[in-house]
This record gives structure tokens, sequence and C-alpha cells, in this order.
């Protein structure tokens, strides 16, 4: 479907408040992103960006859809074809590469997270970072690579590997960023270990 010029003006527009709120976010934390300051550097009035978005919340709304897709591509860079637990590690690692390449990015998104959720399937959806994960362990399985037990199936065993990569992800950003030490093997082996419990 072809956009008017009008609509292709307001999509421009809508993706430079966007960019500046990466920028904002990427050079000091998303806590001090603002409309105030997303507006005085694309010279707008900060009421002017109520007619692309309905206020900062929208904007933290948009980016994390973004830097959720853009998760999701970074995941699907690793080749499907590799064995089914080495898959998964490579899934892990690069998990931990984009947090390191993006971490105010990826401190909003996970901190963004909608909630509400009441079972676990409902991290499921489409082309998800967790639905791709949820593919590779489900390979796993098939292939007889990873073993469900009672009351320890697709869902949870996905849950938990979601779950330790994510706090070695969320602890690098925070409590150990300051390290000077390369955690890169030890996440590697780490990795590889839990694969093996499975």
């Amino acid at each position: 479907m072809d956009l008017t010029p009008r609509e292709r003006r307001h999509e421009k527009n809508r993706q430079a408040i966007l960019q500046t709120a990466r920028e904002l976010v990427t050079e000091k934390g998303a806590d001090k992103l603002s409309l105030r300051e997303i507006a005085r550097r694309i010279d707008y009035s900060p009421a002017a960006l109520y007619e692309y978005f309905d206020g900062k919340e929208d904007i933290v709304g948009a980016l994390c859809t973004d830097g959720f897709k853009n998760l999701a591509s970074f995941l699907n860079r690793v080749p499907a074809d590799l064995p089914p637990s080495e898959r998964v590690v490579e899934l892990g690692l690069a998990y931990l590469e984009f947090a390191n390449q993006n971490p105010e990015l990826y401190i909003l998104i996970i901190m963004n997270l909608p909630s509400g959720m009441t079972a676990l399937d409902q991290l499921d959806y489409e082309t998800s970072p967790y639905s791709i994960l949820l593919q590779a362990m489900q390979a796993g399985i098939d292939t007889g690579d990873f073993t469900p037990r009672e009351g320890f199936g697709l869902q949870e065993m996905t849950y938990s590997c979601w779950a330790f990569v994510h706090g070695i992800a969320t602890l690098g950003l925070t409590q150990l960023s300051e390290l000077e030490v390369d955690l890169g093997p030890v996440n590697r082996l780490a990795l590889e270990l839990f694969m093996d419990a499975l």
C-alpha cells in the first residue's frame, strides 16, 4: 500500500522522534529520557510530539517494541542447523552480546516488559526472542538432546534457560559492570553445563 506524501512525512517525523529518543537512552540512560529534551534536539515544541505519540510512555513502548525486534534479529543470526544444544548455547551468547552492545536499550526493554501474564506460554508470541528459544528447545526435545521430566517440560525448560541467561546479562550490566575480568569463557561453559543438565 502506497503512503500519501502527508503519511510519509508523518512516518518520517515519527521515526526521527524515536531515533532521538534512542540516542538519549544510549547517552544518558532511560531514566533521563524526557519529552522536552527530545523536542529540543529535533527543534520541535514538546506539545508537537503529541501529534505522533500519546506521551513518554508511548515513546518508551515504541522503543521497546523496536528493541525487541532487534534482539530477535540478533538471535536469528545463529544458524538454525546447529545441533540443538549447541544452538541454544549460541542463542544465549547472542543474547548476552546484544545486552553488552546495547546496555541502556536492553535495560529499558527488560524494565518495560508487559506484565499481567498468567502463564508461561503468553511469552510465546510470533517472532519474540522467547519464541525463538522455545523453538530451539523443542528441536532439542525432538532429537532427544533434552529430556522433559514430570513438571519440567518444554515451557519450564525454556523459561529456565531464559532466566539463566537474563540473570547473567543483568549482572553484567549492573553489579559486575566494572569487573575487569572477561567472563565470556565462563558464560559459555556455564551455558554448556546447563545444556548438559537438560
